[in-house]
């Protein structure tokens, strides 16, 4: 057996490996795309006891009763109060700290023999994967939980935790993910995968994991929506009327954007396989039928919806250790002595070298690192909020959340980031048509009584840009307003002439010219 590394080498790696993984989560907050206004704005509101936003469409002024099972509540109560007392940097700090939580338990619950360093090399090798999604949203606590959950079924599936200790600890964490994140169905899944763990070794644990699963079902219960919020996960896609770029597959994602974290992904699904393939040819494989079943699920989820390459690269980490470990167990022991030592430094090598080079993939500083907002990134919602321009706003769907956050007091948005909050028709019949269709634009912005036009710049779907290059150069329309992200146009009226006077914008600057 190996001798443990637990030493000042292992201990230098590791905090070499936060800061390594904490420059990949520090990164500025483009609030114009990200959800986040939103759920602070629900947390503000709900903790003054408006619950519309629990139930209903409260935003919008399009389908403002159109039902909606607000799944994230929590986790928006949980942003607003950071957001008070930290504001926008204290949200970074705590989102980067909750994705070090999730990389640090998974790493801690891979551990074997005490060789600390073989799943820290193979975290750290992960972090670019976790990092895919690196926004402030309620899947960072996802994140964490998931880690946790595996960490502690772990120690308990070996003994190192007792059931009196689990149960209520795992309870209390369901009871608190069913209301801040949809994922919390991946809390019993994880669970149901230590029961089937449980069946196939024969283990005296199958009795307390089927009472565990039947508390984690019914605390489930306890949210605003009570069956239906338990459903939601099996509900969601029901009407969803938005291709949302999460969602999509790695195939289509890849040959759009190319990215390099979908080769990084593809390289590790192989390398999973690998190890699955040489834990049965080993005989081992009932040893980690649990960590088996979750990389396939989660590669599977990754493959079907990006959204899923953190959760994989997570259980990664479980997967790929056990077969490093056997590796090293394999050698002779002057050998092994020698790889154990030069682990830690290995690591510590590449965690410095990608620390301090930019601009590579697996570099940590992209050359763009912060905490809290991208720099003026508000400066649309400022101006809206001074001038006061009076009538409904048409914005497009990746504003819709920044809006709210500057505007909820005072206006409606036309649609925001949630397809689930808004029907299939909306978006077939009334949101892509209107962008397309110059007939239907002047119909519908003339009924909905829209004076104001807010769109983010860099939306890259196939109606928008034609959209904004159209209206720019109506003579209905005059661009009053223009920043890094977003553009905002008025209507060319009486009522207006004193913004138009004094914030119109030249057309011509909005002509493309060749090169």
């Amino acid at each position: 057996m190996a001798k443990s590394d637990k030493n000042w080498s292992i201990v230098i790696f590791a905090l070499a490996a936060m800061v390594y993984a904490g420059f990949f989560f520090a990164k500025p907050i483009n609030l114009c795309t990200a959800d986040l206004g939103r759920h602070i704005e629900n947390g503000e509101l709900l903790m003054h006891g408006v619950t519309d936003v629990l139930y209903t469409n409260h935003y919008s002024y399009i389908e403002p009763e159109h039902a909606f099972t607000n799944h994230h509540w929590g986790s928006g109560v949980l942003f607003y109060w950071l957001h008070e007392w930290f504001g926008f940097k204290g949200l970074s700090v705590v989102y980067l700290i909750m994705n070090l939580v999730a990389l640090g338990l998974m790493t801690l619950a891979a551990t074997r023999n005490r060789i600390w360093s073989v799943p820290l090399l193979v975290a750290v090798a992960t972090v670019p994967l976790l990092a895919y999604r690196v926004e402030v949203r309620p899947e960072g606590f996802s994140y964490a939980l998931i880690a946790l959950y595996y960490f502690l079924l772990s120690r308990w599936k070996s003994e190192q935790l007792s059931f009196r200790i689990l149960l209520p600890v795992l309870l209390a964490l369901q009871l608190l993910w069913v209301n801040i994140h949809i994922f919390f169905f991946l809390g019993i899944a994880v669970t149901g995968v230590f029961l089937v763990d449980s069946f196939v070794n024969n283990t005296k644990q199958l009795k307390q994991l089927g009472v565990l699963i039947a508390g984690q079902i019914v605390v489930s219960l306890a949210n605003p929506h009570f069956l239906h919020g338990l459903l939601a996960p099996l509900t969601i896609f029901n009407e969803y009327g938005y291709m949302v770029a999460e969602n999509q597959t790695v195939m289509f994602m890849q040959e759009r954007f190319g990215n390099p974290e979908f080769y990084h992904l593809e390289f590790f699904g192989l390398l999973a396989l690998i190890c699955i393939g040489f834990m049965f040819r080993l005989g081992v494989w009932k040893n980690y039928l649990v960590e088996m079943i979750l990389i396939l699920a989660f590669g599977t989820l990754s493959v079907l919806a990006v959204r899923g390459i953190p959760l994989f690269s997570l259980f990664f980490i479980a997967i790929a250790s056990p077969m490093v470990y056997r590796s090293i167990e394999e050698l002779n022991f002057k050998t092994k002595q020698s790889v154990i030592k030069l682990i830690p430094a290995f690591g510590l090598t590449v965690c410095v070298l990608f620390t301090l080079v930019e601009g590579t993939y697996a570099s940590c500083r992209k050359g763009y690192e912060g905490l809290g907002l991208i720099s003026d990134i508000n400066l649309t919602g400022e101006f809206l909020r001074k001038q006061q321009i009076p009538g409904r706003i048409f914005n497009n769907y990746d504003i819709g959340s920044y809006l709210i956050y500057h505007l909820h007091d005072k206006e409606k948005v036309f649609v925001d980031n949630r397809p689930e909050a808004y029907s299939v028709a909306f978006f077939d019949s009334i949101y892509k048509p209107m962008q397309q269709d110059d007939e239907l634009w002047k119909q519908k912005s003339l009924e909905y009584g829209i004076n104001i036009i807010c769109f983010y710049r860099h939306d890259n779907t196939p109606w928008a840009q034609p959209f904004l290059i159209r209206r720019t150069q109506d003579p209905d329309w005059v661009p009053v307003f223009v920043d890094q992200a977003c553009i905002i146009l008025i209507r060319n009226t009486e009522k207006n002439q004193q913004w138009i006077n004094k914030f119109g914008i030249d057309r011509r600057v909005f002509i493309s010219v060749p090169n």
